[in-house]
């Protein structure tokens, strides 16, 4: 495996210590990527910079998934729940979830989120126009199961994953259109009700 460039390291370095402590300062996300505080200032000027591009890099990663699915014509029912544990796996819930409120969004951001919602709704329309998705789940559903999976925390990663995993593939069998004996009781939530995010705005990653 190619060592990671400068930049990259950065950021994983980021996402770890902000998945621990969301309110960490740029000094233990610099000891934590191995690097000297100046020098983690002279690619982020300030803590908000940094979480940007932590945002910017995490909607670039959901993005990259939803559009590996929806490239995948063979079996859209493996590409569909492929997609939703690549999301969990990678931690983007819990990321979302760690930074609620942190992040003051800029134009590149927004750009961003409307092209995640754009991709996931793409994704859900031909998982549903394939008759595999059971018709009356909304991208409003799966951002709050996403996000209520994506809470499971018990201490130990390995075992937080692997219950993680367990309880998507529950979730799954009930978001099959086989499923579907009776319509689910009451309406999905409403986009006003998606409130938190990076910003503690509408989000659509979680």
């Amino acid at each position: 495996m190619p060592p990671l460039n400068a930049d990259r390291a950065v950021l994983i370095a980021a996402r770890e210590v902000l998945l621990r402590d969301p309110r960490a300062t740029m000094a233990a996300v610099a000891e934590e990527a191995g690097m000297g505080v100046a020098g983690l200032y002279r690619r982020y000027a300030n803590k908000q910079a940094l979480l940007r591009a932590v945002a910017a890099d995490s909607y670039r990663r959901y993005i990259a998934f939803a559009e590996a699915a929806l490239s995948d014509t063979d079996d859209p029912w493996h590409a569909f729940t492929g997609f939703l544990r690549q999301v969990l796996d990678d931690g983007l819930p819990r990321l979302t979830l760690a930074l609620r409120g942190e992040v003051n969004l800029d134009q590149d951001l927004h750009d961003l989120d409307k092209l995640a919602v754009d991709t996931t709704n793409r994704l859900l329309r031909g998982a549903r126009g394939s008759g595999i998705l059971r018709p009356d789940v909304t991208r409003a559903d799966i951002a709050v199961i996403l996000e209520q999976i994506g809470r499971i925390d018990v201490g130990d990663d390995v075992r937080s994953a692997a219950l993680r995993r367990r309880y998507l593939a529950l979730v799954c069998d009930g978001l099959r259109a086989e499923a579907a004996s009776r319509r689910l009781p009451g309406p999905p939530p409403h986009e006003a009700e998606l409130i938190g995010g990076w910003s503690g705005e509408i989000s659509s990653v979680s």
